[in-house]
């Protein structure tokens, strides 16, 4: 166990494991608690002492919540709208004792929760973003085969300058106090994502992890074998040498193409499928499915009869391995070029609420963009994400919430070990999901600081040895010339903004300034590949102008076709012996919102491809050619193998 203190004084122990997602098997059942729970403001921050986790009933004044959503825009009270501190959600719900576990899961709370069942502290979690769970069992009765279970949720969205992402409260007056975030998003908070009670035995699969660790290819860039390493962790009544285990890879048509009798070892595939990243010469269209198999882990108490205690499926197990070159980004020894536009958890009236068909319209909207890619701008995405990327090859950028680090206060020994513990967590949910190709550790932190550099230096040096395969980066918006970070990256991603922030209206200079940064970084460090991991320029929909202004649909079209000229010259697709620039990542794909402000019309950062109802700005269609032309350029294999 790894217990820290920080937000609030907040006492919070996670275990290091990761947990698996919620799924159904013969031995495990799965209950949405999604839905109408009741809710409350605590202004005042009187919950807890006035026992409200103890009531039948949170006090009135209450309201009906929906869960998952952040609770700021389903209402019309601008109260509700701008609150930060503690709310309260309840509800009640019955368990019957058919399994010797029911486990709460809640897939993410922003920014910290006290969780209560029949008015006892069950679990406190402190981050939002990533899951956390509790056994329930316990505080409920014993003597019944089934029990009424009350569970009341305390969440707090005040941000501290140790929390990630950091903040600070502002006290003008007595009736006038601020959150001031450090980010240019809006500060959804609540229960935003799923909350799942599933059963399993009372001794489980608790962790599993599987990784590709050879393919082994023919003359023809064929592959003819693969070598998987897995591990089963197992927890409960029974230890590990009590019980017996059967690992089975299946293909995509049910069919075992491996296994192994161990907990940890090695699986052997013979003319593997590969999972290809889509959108590229040599793989499929962004709207085909990748190939994935299943890994299927059942553990018996008794291996001659086989009573099954726990069956767990991973159904998104990717056989791919990525290399690094000094030219050339590669998945399964090809090169692949990240193409395609970063976005927020965001929508109206849900905010950052989970949902699925919002999720589904995303990766639609990939597809008939040709994108094949995308960060977790700024912060982990809800896991369905993550399953849908696998399913369809979209590369994944899986980045931390540390955005905002913008003061050398922020570089402080509490928030380096709230930021590891965010790290491991991210890691451990993700590390199965063929589509994270890389980790961003931190977005757009004040580099040039030497407190930065510090504590930089130690979070990559914690992180490589539990990195799981991929590289690790970071977004900087410094120079390279007073960036005292980068060195640590193993990729240089950029975030990049002439003629919007900096050199406005001047569309001309573009390609100088791009190219000039590229070069001069790449001379700085010539081993270093280097991605554009944002750029953009706001665009209200509808709003035109000849010549093009800023603001306009115009400015935005060739605001980018600028941008496209300089990227090519160092493109490690049209010079893959010489280029070392592996890809480019618009901010935004959606306009989203913001915190009211003279530079944000209606509360919205508008630097969308489409706005945030999901409809296409002008630009939207000169990426969509961009990267079809993009998917033209041939990809040969790597010339070592």
């Amino acid at each position: 166990m790894v217990c820290t203190c920080f937000l609030l004084l907040t006492v919070w122990c996670a275990s290091t494991h990761g947990l698996l997602y919620p799924a159904e098997s013969e031995t495990r059942q799965i209950r949405s608690l999604d839905g109408l729970w009741q809710f409350r403001l605590d202004e005042q921050g009187v919950g807890e002492t006035e026992r409200w986790f103890a009531m039948p009933n949170l006090p009135e004044p209450t309201i009906l919540m929906p869960v998952p959503a952040s609770y700021n825009d389903i209402t019309q009270n601008i109260t509700i709208h701008r609150h930060f501190g503690m709310v309260w959600y309840a509800r009640d719900f019955f368990i019957h004792k058919t399994a010797p576990r029911w486990v709460l899961q809640f897939k993410a709370v922003r920014y910290e929760a006290h969780v209560y069942v029949n008015g006892q502290s069950a679990v406190n979690h402190s981050g939002g973003h990533l899951p956390f769970e509790v056994d329930i069992i316990p505080f409920i009765s014993s003597n019944a085969n089934y029990s009424k279970v009350h569970v009341v949720v305390a969440v707090n969205s005040t941000l501290t300058p140790t929390t990630l992402p950091p903040g600070e409260v502002i006290v003008h007056n007595p009736t006038y106090i601020e959150l001031k975030p450090t980010f240019d998003f809006y500060n959804y908070a609540g229960i935003d994502h799923s909350v799942i009670l599933y059963s399993t035995s009372s001794a489980y699969i608790q962790n599993i992890t599987i990784d590709t660790e050879t393919i082994n290819y023919d003359a023809q860039h064929v592959a003819t074998s693969a070598i998987l390493t897995y591990s089963v962790e197992i927890a409960g009544n029974n230890h590990a040498n009590a019980l017996d285990v059967l690992v089975e890879l299946l293909d995509a048509n049910g069919i075992v193409v491996a296994n192994n009798t161990d907990f940890q070892s090695r699986l052997v595939v013979n003319k593997p499928n590969l999972w290809q990243p889509c959108g590229m010469n040599h793989t499929h269209p962004c709207t085909e499915q990748s190939y994935l198999y299943t890994l299927q882990v059942t553990i018996y108490n008794d291996p001659s009869p086989k009573n099954v205690v726990d069956i767990y499926r991973i159904s998104h197990v990717g056989i791919r391995i990525i290399r690094l070159t000094d030219n050339q980004f590669l998945v399964n020894e090809r090169p692949f070029y990240f193409h395609g536009a970063n976005a927020h958890e965001d929508s109206d009236i849900r905010g950052k609420g989970f949902d699925e068909v919002i999720i589904a319209k995303h990766f639609n909207l990939y597809g008939w963009l040709h994108g094949n890619s995308f960060r977790t701008s700024h912060y982990p995405y809800a896991d369905e994400f993550y399953s849908m990327a696998d399913r369809y090859g979209l590369a994944i950028i899986g980045e931390t919430p540390a955005v905002g680090l913008g003061q050398a206060s922020y570089f402080s020994q509490d928030t380096l070990e709230h930021h590891k513990q965010v790290i491991v967590e991210m890691i451990n949910r993700d590390r199965n999901h063929p589509s994270v190709l890389m980790w961003s550790l931190a977005n757009e932190p004040r580099a040039s600081l030497k407190e930065a550099n510090a504590y930089f230096n130690e979070l990559f040096n914690f992180t490589r040895p539990i990195k799981a395969g991929r590289p690790l980066t970071f977004t900087t918006y410094m120079h390279v010339n007073t960036d005292l970070c980068v060195q640590f990256a193993d990729v240089i991603s950029f975030n990049r903004y002439p003629a919007w922030y900096s050199l406005d209206g001047r569309l001309d200079l573009i390609y100088d300034y791009i190219v000039g940064d590229l070069l001069g970084t790449r001379h700085r460090f010539p081993s270093k590949l280097i991605l554009i991991s944002e750029y953009g320029a706001e665009t209200v929909p509808g709003l035109h102008s000849d010549p093009p202004l800023m603001f306009t649909e115009e400015y935005q079209k060739d605001f980018y076709s600028a941008y496209h000229v300089a990227f090519d010259n160092a493109s490690s697709l049209l010079h893959p012996d010489t280029g070392f620039f592996i890809g480019e990542l618009p901010w935004n794909m959606f306009d989203f919102a913001t915190d009211q402000d003279i530079s944000r019309v209606g509360g919205q950062n508008r630097k969308g491809l489409f706005t945030r109802q999901r409809q296409p700005k002008a630009a939207a269609f000169v990426i969509k050619n961009r990267y079809e032309q993009l998917e033209l350029i041939p990809t040969p294999p790597s010339k070592i193998l």
